[in-house]
């Protein structure tokens, strides 16, 4: 045989045959994107403006929270958003009772109702004189062309930019193909702030299935709105990123702005369009018990120390500055009761799984919720996280999966869970340390938000706050979550590499699978494919 093959070696190489078309056409592809790559690069010429936080000190917003907290030097207030009409109704009283800025950062815009909603309260206020500066990561916007951002940056007051944007702008999908670094790191925060004295931040970008509005699929998620002197913490960080090498005007990809005709036109459509499909979604935001009429509301908000915690925009960059889970790390020092994950990709490695059995050999109880394969929308980091499984259920800790479909919370509370949803997936990011820190932002506990992506959170030194939503996991733990089991080799001896079984509780009875549930063969062959190859760095 490799005589055979020696002979046909030499053959070819003394009556070389020409490439065939399809080589020939790889070849072409390959030099057109090595070309594009070399000839489009950023904008270098354009006008580039430095700004900073405005201070609204006697804004409604600071009237509305100043009484709450000037008997409590240095302390910050929280209250937490589970339900999504709420957390939407948040957002438009931001918008309604900012009088001097706001300050938008996201990772994903959706152009669906959510997005247009909030598209029309931040005009609104751009209206009434409030500075509107919003940054968006560019692949998070990618699927859409610039020209409705452009027509929002015709007002005036608003400004727009794009955090690691992509040159190529009328071709997005070959710009990201020519230049895979800038593509593999992204600005993941997400916060909207109001006059520099109040802020909400947490996991939700801007799009229907983070607010419960989407027909098909909704995400369980969580924000926090925030007051006091953590605000300008939050307000810093944006500005860092706002004024960062990695952040570009929108205008400086396009030589022709658009005018103040075409924004009224524009503007005209989109108050035609929400007349006429978002009238149910504005009454659903006023039945909230935030509302968006900006009269006072009795709302419980929860007080304590809280810290900005939030990745440097250099992260991005090639340079080196300490990481948010560093920062995190380094205030939570030992865990030594409980602790609580809540993070819908969750790929701990190696380095992970020792720190969380160890906090668990400890005597902590170590509670992990994320994604059932069933409910993730990533399937490839499922496949990190099903390599830590076993070992993290031999050394003790306990993991629960999210089901693909929740039930309604029976005790009528809001909580992560939320009824009505035909579908569901976990996309909430939430730590709570001890039943007495919590942490609430976009970090999830994976290599992506660990080391690629920037990340921004809040720690809330509240004991109050932590049992509250601890106790509205576990309320739902049943309704909504499998228990992971590990059954041990050796009966009545813990830990083993025996087979997993997944519990689920359904009208009273107690259901086991042996495998994945609610899945097919091909998700599960799948899943364990990816599981081959070392890419846990990039998930």
């Amino acid at each position: 045989m490799k005589t055979k093959q020696r002979r046909a070696d030499a053959a070819l190489a003394a009556n070389p045959r020409p490439p065939g078309l399809s080589t020939l056409r790889r070849l072409a592809t390959l030099a057109f994107c090595a070309l594009l790559s070399a000839c489009v690069s950023l904008p270098e010429n354009y006008p580039r403006e430095e700004s900073v936080t405005l201070d609204g000190p006697e804004t409604r917003v600071a009237r509305t929270v100043w009484n709450d907290l000037e008997t409590r030097p240095g302390q910050s207030a929280a209250y937490p958003l589970a339900e999504g009409m709420e957390a939407l109704a948040a957002r438009v009283n931001l918008a309604r009772a900012a009088e001097r800025s706001l300050d938008v950062q996201y990772y994903i815009w959706h152009a669906d109702e959510a997005g247009r909603i909030l598209l029309k309260e931040l005009l609104d206020a751009a209206d009434r004189g409030v500075r509107v500066r919003v940054l968006l990561d560019d692949l998070g916007v990618g699927a859409a062309d610039d020209s409705a951002f452009l027509l929002f940056e015709a007002h005036p007051r608003v400004s727009i930019r794009l955090f690691n944007p992509i040159a190529l702008r009328n071709a997005r999908t070959l710009g990201l193909v020519t230049d895979p670094i800038r593509m593999n790191q992204r600005m993941h925060n997400k916060s909207m702030t109001a006059d520099n004295r109040a802020t909400i931040v947490g996991g939700r970008n801007i799009g229907n299935e983070y607010f419960s509005l989407d027909e098909l699929v909704n995400f369980a998620d969580l924000d926090v709105l925030a007051a006091g002197p953590v605000v300008s913490q939050v307000s810093d960080s944006f500005d860092a990123f706002w004024n960062s090498p990695a952040s570009f005007p929108l205008s400086a990809f396009h030589d022709t702005p658009r005018g103040a005709d075409e924004l009224a036109a524009a503007r005209k459509d989109l108050d035609a369009w929400l007349a006429a499909n978002a009238a149910r979604y504005y009454d659903a935001m006023r039945d909230t018990p935030i509302g968006i009429d900006l009269s006072p509301r009795e709302l419980f908000f929860y007080h304590g120390r809280i810290t900005t915690l939030s990745d440097r925009p250099e992260k991005v960059l090639g340079e080196n500055p300490e990481r948010l889970v560093d920062q995190l790390g380094n205030l939570l020092g030992r865990i030594d009761e409980d602790l609580l994950i809540i993070s819908p990709y969750f790929v701990p490695g190696k380095e992970g799984v020792r720190a969380l059995n160890a906090a668990a050999a400890r005597g902590a109880q170590v509670r992990v919720y994320t994604n059932s394969l069933a409910a993730t929308d990533v399937a490839a980091v499922h496949a990190g996280y099903r390599k830590s499984r076993r070992d993290l259920l031999a050394g003790g800790v306990e993991l629960y999966e999210m089901m693909p479909r929740l039930a309604a919370d029976e005790a009528g509370e809001r909580s992560l869970a939320f009824s009505g949803s035909s579908g569901a997936s976990l996309h909430a990011k939430m730590f709570i340390i001890d039943r007495r820190r919590v942490f609430i932002g976009s970090l999830n506990l994976d290599p992506r938000s660990i080391d690629l992506n920037t990340e921004i959170g809040l720690l809330i030194e509240s004991p109050e706050l932590a049992a509250h939503l601890a106790a509205g996991i576990e309320r739902t733990q049943d309704n909504a979550f499998y228990s992971v089991r590990l059954e041990p080799d050796n009966p009545g001896e813990p830990g083993g590499s025996g087979k997993l079984i997944w519990v689920e509780h359904r009208d009273g009875a107690t259901i086991e699978y042996d495998k994945e549930p609610q899945t097919t063969a091909w998700q599960r062959f799948m899943v364990r494919f990816i599981s081959l190859f070392p890419i846990d760095s990039q998930l």
